[in-house]
């Protein structure tokens, strides 16, 4: 009985064509706009993950302020001090590397070039825990970021910018007016969340502490022993430093210690809403073609009256009757998901390579698109369905 309607509901709508397709083209956009919607998030969601992946494995960092994203509160918390990266070196035995970390945007010139990027002061260890290599020359010393070495590393972006033609290795940069060799090139990096991580420079701490009027916060970036030890060393990070701050156990923390689920999970939160809400306007175009569909469906049963009489008057029961038009409006918008899902696949390729929005399509979303769209043939052809199988077949014979 399931093939027979199959074939009765293809033939119905090879039938009538154009009206067929004009009924499931708002189950066609709906179902494109949700698999566009979910690829591009799966996609980004994806590419973040791997961006975290290339900050530094098992990467711990901690700031001032207890909220990362909008509303950061780190400038109304205090900031940390040697002393504060002393302590976690001494007394947390889980970290093996502490490593400070204070930042500035800043102006940076050669040869009456300028260009705007972020300087960042750090120390000899910034490249084990942020997972950096050199494309070229050197990174300066564990005794030159202590001093006020006028050292500098660059990014490709600087490179590109202001040195075009000529290696910059060796050549004097002014930042803010301060003279600075550069000693190394760091290896392009790409963006991370948006942001090139290539439009960097890198000089020792020592030398960025020596600008007061550049200084802004500072982050502590850590390294645990190993991967499973990374929850006893938050535990023994927050202790000690709720310790050497002379926090009273009331008092909140006044610094938050962030990993890279952290920092996925922060990406979640602030795109998943986003995220729900395209995919549930995407959706009404789905219910305009469940009406679409209910609306064709009582038109169908009003043209083949006469042809649900005689079925009924060959012995066809109301359950047959009302199963083929069922299987017919599923059919009808089976096909559209189809169609949907495909012009959905082949919009978000584009997309991926046309654009720098990423894109992923799952399995899963395409199978859920799919029945989506037989659940809404099921749902608004019911009615119609019912109506034709209540048809009395003498009355059916009748109609003209």
């Amino acid at each position: 009985m399931l093939w027979n309607s199959l074939l009765l509901a293809v033939r119905a709508i090879r039938r009538n064509v154009l009206r067929s397709f004009l009924t499931i083209l708002g189950v066609v956009i709906g179902v494109a706009s949700v698999i566009v919607m979910v690829t591009l998030g799966d996609g980004a969601t994806q590419s973040v993950k791997d961006q975290m992946q290339s900050l530094g494995a098992n990467l711990l960092t901690v700031r001032p302020g207890m909220r990362m994203g909008p509303g950061r509160d780190e400038a109304l918390a205090p900031n940390f001090k040697q002393a504060d990266v002393d302590a976690l070196a001494e007394q947390v035995g889980s970290v093996k590397a502490v490593v400070p970390n204070a930042s500035s945007m800043a102006t940076v010139v050669y040869q009456a070039k300028n260009w705007q990027t972020t300087v960042q002061g750090s120390t000899a260890a910034y490249f084990q825990t942020n997972n950096w290599r050199l494309a070229s020359g050197r990174f300066f010393s564990e005794t030159e970021s202590k001093s006020h070495a006028p050292l500098a590393v660059i990014g490709v972006d600087i490179v590109e910018a202001l040195f075009p033609s000529v290696d910059p290795v060796g050549k004097e940069i002014m930042i803010d007016n301060r003279r600075y060799d550069v000693v190394g090139i760091m290896e392009r990096k790409g963006k991370f969340l948006g942001h090139s991580r290539d439009n960097l420079i890198l000089i020792p701490l020592g030398s960025f502490e020596s600008h007061p009027a550049d200084f802004n916060y500072m982050a502590l970036d850590l390294i645990p022993t190993a991967t499973e030890k990374i929850d006893d060393a938050i535990e023994q990070v927050r202790e000690v430093l709720r310790r050497h701050r002379r926090l009273r156990f009331w008092q909140t923390d006044n610094f938050g210690i962030w990993t890279q689920d952290t920092l996925t999970d922060l990406y979640r939160r602030l795109t998943g809403g986003i995220y729900l809400v395209m995919i549930a306007i995407s959706c009404i175009g789905l219910v305009v073609g469940g009406v679409g569909v209910m609306n064709i469906m009582l038109v169908s049963v009003t043209e083949r009256t006469r042809e649900i009489g005689v079925r009924k008057a060959l012995g066809a029961t109301k359950r047959d009757v009302r199963w083929q038009f069922l299987t017919e409006a599923m059919t009808l918008t089976g096909l559209g998901g189809t169609i949907g899902v495909l012009v959905g696949a082949l919009v978000a390729w584009a997309v991926n390579l046309l654009s720098p929005f990423p894109a992923a399509l799952q399995p899963a979303w395409v199978l859920i698109a799919f029945l989506s769209s037989v659940g809404v043939g099921l749902t608004f052809g019911l009615w119609p369905a019912v109506k034709a199988a209540r048809l009395d077949p003498i009355e059916a014979l009748r109609y003209e």
